[in-house]
């Protein structure tokens, strides 16, 4: 027997590629957390950006409001304004007419008491007349007389449209003179009128006004002289005492300025036919409360949002990181398991070689001893065969009988050397699979018992149209011994049966299941357990003669053909032997066969 070769060396498993691969998933991994924190401040860039962009368009928005609410503010001081002037100028066109048509100074007092009734604008009306006296419709002592109509008749004012002076402080509060220059007959000499306004009358709407924040308005003349002012929490304002802290209000001209130290949004209209400014300041703080507001509503949403970006920049890195890990892992395990399957493989390829080195010199050594054993056997048969004559001329019936059985057991042992020759020659030769009529091989069998035990009486049953693919010499063997086994194991059985048929196909199986019955002598079927191995016997050879070999060559032939075999018996009933071939073989003709299965 031939030494098997030595074994390949196992390739020492580098791990060069592992760790190739771990770094690759780990700049992977870098790339994409770098990508990550990219993407998560970008989203938080842009809910800062929408926050500034959004609190920006909210402060423009909440100016501007307060602007459009102080312009139409403005607009209806301007409009109430107006219409105390053109009072005051109808007036005194009224009063010019009178004097024009020299009326007298009975008749110009008694008008300038009617119109006094008739308008609530003026405190008091009056004339300066050019000799130095004046009329009043209120009579008796007239903030109009002394000091005011002389600076009038020594400077007149216009003579086409009224001419608003600085106020004059008196019992009752500032009161702003409105006069006009009227003309006499002879042009030369000239009276003027005089309409007095409080300061508070000027401002008259800003009665019916509701404003809820800090809010000015202010009357200016063209040289900056405060003429009226009112305030939102405090109504009409004291003008000697607050002219000063005025002064930033009436000359801005850039839409800010300061009442004390608090910072105003400034709106204003100018009426330049009379020289009157109208202001309104609002306090800026008191203008964007509601913004400041919303914008600590919106500034703590981002804040929330931001938290959850950040929540979940770490949730997702802390995730990224353990299937980092895991993937890391599994590379190593691959590396790992890739090492023990090239040492496997290595293995598995030594002990390959050893088996069919180990086979190859099985094969040697079968035929070695098939040839050592059946030339002596053969020799035995003849030398016995030719004693015969002299030993049957000699009337020696005990020689004779020893004879016999020497005859019987060389044949036996003959019987038994072929048998086991072709037990381990089936996994040398391929299958060669066709269509194969079974009912025809099982009829072809019967007869051959038939022919050779011609006395015996029995029962045969054949399913007819049976078929399988397989290798039809090896499924002559299985059919041989099997159909066989029964006529031998029934030939103690009055009115002996064998049946060979197929059971039911079912749809769901892709197998067919054979069988070959008999109502023989049967066997223990729980006891039988290693019924398929050589030499297993259940009867003794005196009873039933056999080499022990045919079961097992049964079970070699339907494992190769991918199914398996099994039993029913019981001692006294008979016994049924079942075999499986495949549907449609998985082996195409001369393919390797199969290893049988155990």
């Amino acid at each position: 027997m031939n030494t098997a070769p030595a074994a390949p060396a196992v390739p020492e498993f580098s791990q060069r590629d592992s760790e190739l691969q771990v770094g690759q998933l780990q700049q992977a991994a870098r790339r994409s957390r770098r990508l990550l924190r990219a993407l998560m401040l970008l989203l938080a860039l842009l809910v800062w950006i929408s926050f500034a962009e959004h609190a920006a368009y909210e402060h423009r928005q909440a100016l501007a409001s307060v602007s459009q609410r102080d312009a139409n503010l403005a607009t209806a001081v301007e409009h109430y304004v107006v219409r105390v002037l053109r009072n005051a100028r109808a007036v005194h066109q009224l009063l010019n007419g009178l004097v024009r048509d020299g009326v007298s100074e009975v008749g110009l007092g008694d008008m300038l008491r009617d119109r006094l009734q008739a308008n609530d604008a003026f405190s008091d009306l009056g004339v300066c007349l050019p000799d130095g006296r004046v009329l009043v419709a209120t009579g008796g002592t007239s903030s109009i007389a002394g000091p005011l109509c002389d600076r009038l008749i020594a400077t007149p004012p216009r003579s086409d449209e009224v001419s608003v002076l600085a106020p004059l402080v008196g019992a009752h509060g500032p009161q702003v003179p409105l006069a006009m220059r009227l003309r006499g007959d002879g042009g030369d000499h000239y009276a003027v009128a005089v309409a007095i306004s409080p300061s508070s009358t000027l401002l008259g709407i800003m009665r019916s006004v509701s404003l809820h924040d800090a809010s000015t308005v202010a009357l200016s003349a063209a040289d900056g002289t405060v003429l009226a002012a009112w305030q939102s929490r405090r109504g009409a304002l004291d003008l000697p005492a607050e002219a000063a802290a005025l002064r930033d209000l009436v000359t801005s001209t850039n839409g800010s300025a300061l009442i004390g130290s608090e910072a105003q949004l400034v709106s204003y209209r100018v009426l330049p036919d009379w020289g009157i400014r109208v202001s309104i300041a609002s306090s800026r703080s008191d203008a964007l409360a509601a913004f400041y507001n919303r914008r600590l509503v919106y500034f703590l949403f981002c804040a929330a949002a931001t938290a959850g970006l950040l929540a979940g920049y770490l949730v997702l890195t802390r995730l990224h990181g353990q299937s980092s890990d895991r993937a890391e892992s599994l590379i190593r395990a691959q590396g790992e398991l890739r090492a023990l399957n090239k040492g496997l493989d290595a293995q598995v390829r030594e002990r390959t070689t050893q088996l069919e080195q180990a086979v190859r010199d099985l094969e040697v050594f079968s035929f070695a001893i098939a040839h050592d054993v059946r030339a002596p056997l053969a020799a035995i048969d003849g030398f016995a065969q030719a004693l015969e004559p002299a030993i049957a001329a000699s009337g020696d019936e005990k020689h004779q009988r020893y004879l016999q059985r020497i005859r019987s057991n060389a044949g036996h042992m003959a019987d038994l050397t072929q048998q086991l020759l072709e037990l381990g020659g089936l996994t040398r030769a391929p299958l060669q699979l066709v269509e194969v009529d079974v009912s025809g091989l099982a009829h072809e069998v019967l007869a051959r018992l038939r022919e050779r035990d011609p006395q015996r009486v029995v029962e045969v049953q054949v399913e007819e149209g049976m078929r399988a693919r397989a290798d039809r010499a090896l499924l002559l063997q299985v059919l041989e011994n099997l159909a066989g086994n029964a006529w031998k194991f029934s030939a103690n059985t009055p009115q002996a049966r064998v049946a060979i048929g197929c059971l039911a196909e079912d749809s769901g199986d892709d197998r067919k299941t054979f069988f070959v019955a008999d109502n023989g002598a049967g066997f223990d079927g729980a006891a039988a357990t290693q019924l398929f191995q050589p030499f297993r016997r259940l009867h003794s050879a005196d009873e039933f003669p056999g080499t022990g070999i045919g079961l097992a060559l049964v079970e070699r032939i339907v494992a190769l053909h991918g199914g398996r075999i099994w039993f029913q018996a019981r001692p006294g009933a008979g016994a049924t032997f079942f075999f499986t071939l495949p549907r449609s073989a998985g082996l195409e003709p001369g393919s390797p066969p199969a290893a049988p299965r155990r």
